[in-house]
């Protein structure tokens, strides 16, 4: 885990990863909770948590959001990107509106999100950039075609950042499905016999919200200070 004197900023944090994350590191020091949905920013607010309601997709917000996110409460040691969407659809189905949401959401809003991080008026110089990929990103499959593109991108973002943003640290976390509010919204897919297939072919047991913090919180921790880069993946090894 990050030092407790830290200020860490997690974005897309009223569900899924990025409430755990929050809800982990208000443990131990200062944290920002980012999102649109205001009534799940209300419940972490009750718990001691900073929020600021926005919204990812209003592009020319995000360098104002993270400088009030400094001046609130200091300059940030980590910042970690949850926020996603996935669409599941034939590429044909697919509206313009959809597929802008999608990219908007899971690539530029990162990338906009990096580059105001990489200033020293934003974060201090050990700060670590973290973001939620998916195995989607190298094993594409039919009816997620621009889910897995958009999270390569954001693969090859976290590379390059490794390198335009040191000695700040860019890594990021892959990880293969996960029983969340995302993928319970198509719980046809999704349902009892699903999750006993996957658990089966996952070697380490099917990966959870936990350990998937868990790898987080050690990428972001100085025992990883000499990682940079990386994309870790975390499915019980279900890819292999």
């Amino acid at each position: 885990m990050a030092e407790a004197e830290g200020h860490i900023l997690v974005v897309g944090a009223s569900s899924g990863i990025g409430r755990a994350v929050a809800e982990r590191y208000a443990k131990q020091g200062a944290v920002t909770a980012l999102a649109r949905r205001t009534d799940r920013l209300a419940e972490l607010a009750a718990a001691g948590i900073a929020t600021i309601a926005a919204d990812v997709t209003d592009l020319a917000a995000i360098g104002g959001v993270l400088q009030a996110a400094v001046a609130e409460r200091g300059p940030l040691t980590g910042l970690v990107y949850c926020a996603g969407v996935q669409i599941i659809k034939p590429m044909r189905s697919l509206g313009v509106d959809e597929v802008e949401r999608l990219y908007k959401t899971n690539l530029i809003a990162p990338t906009l999100f990096a580059s105001a991080f990489g200033s020293a008026r934003i974060s201090t110089r050990d700060a670590v950039f973290c973001a939620v990929s998916s195995v989607a990103a190298q094993r594409p499959e039919p009816a997620i075609v621009p889910y897995s593109a958009s999270k390569a991108g954001l693969d090859a973002l976290i590379r390059g950042l490794a390198r335009e943003l040191a000695p700040r640290r860019a890594v990021a976390v892959a990880p293969g499905w996960l029983d969340t509010e995302m993928t319970q919204a198509h719980a046809r897919m999704y349902g009892a016999e699903f999750k006993e297939a996957l658990e089966k072919r996952s070697p380490a047991g099917a990966a959870t919200v936990e350990s998937v913090v868990e790898a987080i919180a050690f990428l972001m921790s100085p025992q990883a200070r000499h990682v940079t880069g990386e994309i870790l993946r975390v499915d019980g090894g279900a890819t292999l």
